[in-house]
């Protein structure tokens, strides 16, 4: 047998790790400082017949006094418990008419520690007279040793407070996760310190007997009834060192009337979650405990369904919820109240709130044997088609009503399952025959139901119907080629019919040829992954599908697709043909590789001074082909003095690999060199001088910079074309021609030519013939 001491040291460390701290209304947390507290009214009588007063709503400390002084004399010798500052003893008080009871505590672990040790002295003061009486001296907590001699050591709840106080100067040392000596676990060290007091404090509200050994609770029962009075507890001894500064708790002006129990008002709210649980919910009044009492509807005696007073564990400041967890015997109705527990004892019980809880236990899955399929017309057996289920139930719970097959197909039910009867077949049924005429291959279910509702599954079985009918031929074949691997992934649209079993894929070299299933060219999957290679000369590779169901029917062959086959074989390099450049453009004709697989043509352009390609046409490697495999551009690229241009081709096979750039060819373009002539030619033939006249008139002078001269053409007799004759400086305007003879005819025309090979049109043409 555990003894006493050992038995509180394990009741308050296991207290320590569940519950949070609490005071009377509230856990308990780092004290507000007095000057940001609600002040309540002085005049007590506004707290309503109120009988408890709270010590944090007055300011004005008696401290330690002789027993009968003054108010006045009182407040001047203790003017040190005046600091705002200060923390303060927790004070309440409730009156009774015959009695007045006070409860009281430290703001913290360290101050509860020290008046502990030093005590407390109660005062009681006459407000009309001023009249101040020590009632009470050095009240401190029992010895131990008494304590354990009082209580039994069954009683859990005195033990755990009366080790809250002798368990705080024990020589073990706190464990925490950090290192000894460390910030974590002097922070353990606190938190454990804070949970002492918070449990000294939540067993004072649970036992008065205790809350007296804990020197938390006085009675005074010297009063009368409707007397005044203010009452303070004080440090019995003062912290000389200042050490500890801890000002006195004071509730001013009571009137000793009896007290009048409230209603414990709180609205209690409920699910249920799971077969025979119940969740309990209300509004956190800041109550730190509660009790929770529950009893069947029709019956009188209420059953508390908690062991311990039920701690909140966390506080909800901005009215939060408690929850509580209740596991009831069997469904049914049951009514629940609570009461809670404040710094005096017990309040008043809730008003009855009454769960409805349901039975929420399905009755056992039946279990499926087999199923049969039955085709009665053997002419056509897809005519008619019955499915015999066979099944089984060893469990017959009493509200079991009877079981309902179900069925599902994520095409035809929506991906919901579907009841195949109207109603659930007799509870004592093992067997039904159902017409799944109009259903295809899916899963079949024997659901089981109770008078509540509740239902339960049996295993999916595989409900396979063959409809004898090949399926359509698969559609929307399409592929996606990788050149770095010769890979082709085929995809295509499955077919409606549920009962495809697998699919075929087959290939062929060209449209013409039979086409062959491939290698492992079986896929349960609409999609397949073929491997060709990627050296061989053939453009295209052909692909079909056809999809094969349960039955072994298959569908007919899909259309065949010409996939382009992928190539790592750089094509053919272009070469040059033929160019030519005029001043109106470059002209340039190359002639491509006749490759099987080549795919396109870039043609490309640049500047001489740059290195940046520009594209100036793609072509498409079958056009190349139709027009004997010549590529021909004529470009007009922009005239720059002193510029050249650079022109090359590069040719691209189906999957993208390049032949490189051809032979790059330079071009000089120096755009339109000739302009209007603005000369009218005149010639004539003289008898007597024996010679041709020409002269010419200027109707403007030619634009632009350089030098500039006439040149004088001839197209004599004997001449296919005309020749140029000789030059005439532009101050002179004619010129004699000797070579004519007669008979002989003659054409002349001027053309106006820049010394930097600009070159006009040529002026009209004058014909000249000599006399014989």
């Amino acid at each position: 047998m555990m003894n006493g001491k050992n038995i509180i040291k394990t009741i308050t460390l296991v207290v320590a790790t569940c519950l949070v701290v609490a005071t009377w209304a509230t856990p308990l947390i780092l004290p507000t400082p007095d000057d940001k507290k609600p002040k309540a009214p002085r005049d007590s009588m506004a707290a309503g017949r109120g009988e408890v007063y709270d010590s944090t709503v007055y300011h004005y400390l008696p401290g330690e006094v002789r027993d009968t002084v003054t108010l006045s004399h009182r407040q001047q010798a203790l003017e040190r418990y005046l600091q705002p500052d200060n923390q303060r003893i927790k004070l309440l008080t409730r009156t009774y008419g015959d009695s007045i009871v006070l409860r009281w505590s430290a703001p913290d672990y360290v101050t509860w520690r020290y008046i502990n040790r030093v005590g407390v002295d109660i005062y009681r003061t006459d407000p009309q007279t001023g009249v101040v009486e020590k009632v009470a001296k050095q009240l401190q907590p029992t010895p131990m040793d008494r304590c354990l001699a009082i209580y039994s050591e069954n009683d859990s709840v005195a033990l755990m407070g009366i080790g809250a106080i002798y368990n705080l100067d024990r020589s073990d040392p706190i464990t925490s996760g950090g290192e000894l000596g460390g910030v974590g676990s002097l922070y353990d060290l606190h938190e454990d310190q804070q949970m002492q007091l918070g449990v000294a404090i939540l067993v004072s509200e649970w036992r008065p007997d205790v809350a007296n050994h804990l020197a938390m609770r006085w009675v005074d029962k010297k009063v009368r009834r409707g007397q005044r009075y203010t009452y303070s507890v004080v440090p019995s001894v003062v912290d000389t060192a200042h050490a500890i500064v801890l000002g006195a708790g004071v509730v001013d002006n009571i009137e000793n009337v009896a007290y009048k129990p409230q209603s414990f008002d709180v609205q209690i709210r409920d699910s249920v979650s799971a077969p025979n649980g119940v969740q309990l919910w209300w509004p956190d009044h800041n109550y730190s405990s509660y009790e929770i009492e529950r009893r069947g509807k029709g019956t009188l005696n209420w059953q508390r369904v908690n062991e311990r007073p039920y701690v909140v564990m966390f506080s909800s400041p901005n009215g939060g919820q408690c929850y509580y967890g209740d596991n009831v015997p069997r469904h049914g109705a049951y009514e629940y109240r609570i009461l809670a527990h404040d710094a005096f004892g017990q309040t008043l019980v809730s008003p009855i709130h009454t769960v409805n809880v349901t039975d929420m236990v399905a009755p056992v899955a039946p279990q499926i044997l087999s199923i049969n399929i039955d085709r009665p017309q053997r002419s056509n057996p897809s005519a008619q088609v019955f499915a015999e289920i066979f099944f089984k139930k060893d469990t017959m719970e009493a509200d079991y009503v009877g079981a309902m097959p179900m069925y599902f197909n994520e095409r035809l039910t929506e991906g919901r399952w579907k009841p195949l009867l109207s109603l659930p077949l007799a509870r004592t049924t093992k067997s039904c025959r159902i017409d799944v005429t109009n259903l295809q291959s899916g899963y079949i279910v024997m659901a089981a139901y109770d008078t509540s509702d509740n239902v339960s599954y049996s295993t999916p079985q595989l409900l396979r119907i063959n409809d004898m009918l090949p399926p359509v031929a698969p559609t929307g074949l399409k592929a996606t080629t990788n050149a770095e691997d010769g890979t082709v992934i085929l995809t295509w649209d499955a077919p409606e019919n549920d009962e495809i079993d697998y699919y075929q894929v087959l290939a062929a070299n060209d449209s013409t040829h039979q086409f062959i299933q491939l290698k492992g060219g079986l896929t349960h999957e609409p999609i397949y992954v073929d491997t060709i290679s990627m050296e061989a000369n053939q453009k295209y590779v052909y692909y079909r599908v056809r999809a094969v169901d349960y039955g072994t029917n298959a569908s007919p062959l899909s259309y065949a697709l010409q996939v382009p086959r992928p190539s790592s074989v750089p094509p053919s390099v272009a070469h040059l043909d033929s160019a030519q450049v005029s001043g109106k453009s470059i002209y340039l004709r190359w002639v491509a590789g006749d490759d099987e697989q080549m795919g396109w043509h870039h043609v490309l352009r640049r500047k001489l001074s740059q290195s940046q390609w520009t594209l100036l046409m793609r072509c498409d490697a079958d056009s190349v082909k139709a027009r004997h495999d010549y590529i021909q551009l004529t470009d007009t690229p922009a005239v720059t003095a002193g510029e050249s241009w650079v022109y090359a081709v590069e040719s691209f096979n189906h999957s993208g690999t390049s032949s490189g750039l051809s032979l790059q060819s330079v071009f000089s373009f120096a755009g339109e060199t000739s302009f209007a002539c603005p000369v009218v030619l005149h010639g004539s033939y003289l008898s007597q001088e024996g010679e041709t006249r020409l002269a010419w008139d200027m109707q403007q002078t030619p634009s632009g910079e350089g030098e500039w001269y006439f040149c004088v053409y001839r197209k004599g007799p004997a001449d296919a074309h005309p020749q140029f004759l000789l030059s005439v400086q532009p101050d002179e305007r004619s010129f004699s021609d000797r070579l004519l003879h007669p008979g002989e005819q003659a054409e002349y025309y001027l053309v106006i030519q820049y010394s930097d090979g600009r070159c006009s049109e040529p002026s009209n043409i004058v014909k000249v013939t000599a006399p014989k």
